[in-house]
């Protein structure tokens, strides 16, 4: 199972990785045709640029060798356990916003039968920051909403939801932005499967318990 699992992850992740300035310096990377030209009905030729898609490693010829190479290369550099406070008139807006992360959570964690409290089981924050994070001072980090993400089943759609209130997006180029997709996409709860992923795509610094 777990084998089929990863070689799941990985085709997955050969399909959506998208940091194609580093995928095209791997050795032995084929780089793919991204220049072509068509006429038009007056006879007249012109050129254009196919899609920057045409560079990623699903369509390499040797997509298994290079994948393996790249994991060589993986760390996590997503480090960040500092809480942004929110400005004096941001806070004002939050008050009025019906697109804010401390009323968005609320619709969210409701669809899933969670608290404010519940929503955390399982993840290291501190109560005193979680509490200023609900009441609008704080604004969390992507990592802390993948983390309470994952470990309550959200789905891809309520994820980016959370994750756009507060400024951020599922972001192709990082490593763990693939993985994380994959696992809600698949809903993987299994806490064993999930660790395994981090553990081969080097996905770390996130809030839960281990």
């Amino acid at each position: 199972m777990n084998f089929e699992f990863m070689s799941d992850l990985d085709e997955y992740f050969c399909e959506k990785y998208a940091h194609y300035d580093k995928l095209c310096t791997l050795p032995g990377y084929r780089m793919p045709k991204m220049q072509d030209s068509k006429t038009d009905e007056f006879g007249r030729t012109y050129a254009y640029t196919l899609p920057a898609e045409n560079m990623r490693l699903a369509l390499q010829e040797k997509k298994t060798e290079l994948l393996a190479k790249l994991k060589e290369q993986m760390t996590d550099k997503n480090f960040s356990f500092s809480f942004r406070p929110l400005g004096f008139f941001a806070r004002i807006g939050d008050n009025f916003s019906k697109n804010s992360f401390r009323k968005w959570k609320t619709v969210v964690f409701g669809k899933y039968g969670l608290t404010n409290e519940t929503a955390i089981e399982g993840i290291e924050i501190s109560p005193k920051i979680w509490k200023k994070i609900c009441g609008g001072a704080y604004y969390p980090t992507k990592n802390l909403i993948f983390s309470i993400a994952l470990l309550n089943g959200f789905s891809v759609a309520d994820t980016s939801d959370l994750l756009s209130v507060c400024g951020y997006r599922f972001d192709y180029t990082e490593v763990r932005d693939v993985v994380i997709s994959y696992l809600l996409n698949k809903k993987i709860t299994n806490a064993a499967l999930r660790e395994a992923a981090f553990e081969e795509y080097a996905v770390s610094n996130l809030f839960i318990k281990g």
